[in-house]
């Protein structure tokens, strides 16, 4: 995957990364938007790397039990606010995505593409980790229901 990001960072991810950087310093000088600011900057870092990265909920990630009602709260309604930009931002990456499709050296593009239109729509909540991180996070999370 190494060599599948290092292209991708010289030809997309760091001018994609640096306008995300961009946007979660503007959004970081307000409290309100300070959670978006957070997400932005793990967007940043799926736009810079995006090969062997997952996106995965929070919940998911640390269990829905381990997450407070309160951020789960404020991440509904900031993601509520967020969406009017982010629908406007996942049809452009979906589009660019399925664009990519049409040539056979594009697929690995279009489904970067793809995975970032479904992050941005609800960035609120979303990590990125790698994909060792999120199959160990399924693993467990399936364990405590099997537990509980």
């Amino acid at each position: 995957m190494g060599v599948f990001n290092i292209i991708w960072f010289i030809f997309f991810g760091w001018w994609q990364a640096a306008i995300m950087l961009l946007f979660a310093g503007v959004f970081a000088i307000t409290i309100i938007g300070f959670p978006l600011a957070k997400s932005l900057l793990q967007f940043a870092k799926l736009s810079a790397f995006p090969f062997g990265k997952e996106v995965i909920r929070e919940t998911e990630l640390k269990g829905s039990e381990n997450v407070s009602s309160i951020r789960r709260i404020g991440g509904i309604i900031i993601n509520i606010l967020w969406f009017p930009i982010g629908i406007i931002l996942s049809i452009i990456y979906i589009l660019t995505g399925i664009l990519a499709f049409i040539t056979i050296i594009g697929i690995p593009i279009g489904i970067v593409y793809v995975r970032m239109g479904k992050f941005i729509i609800t960035p609120i909540g979303a990590k990125v980790v790698t994909k060792k991180e999120a199959y160990a996070a399924a693993v467990v999370n399936e364990l405590s229901k099997k537990e509980g």
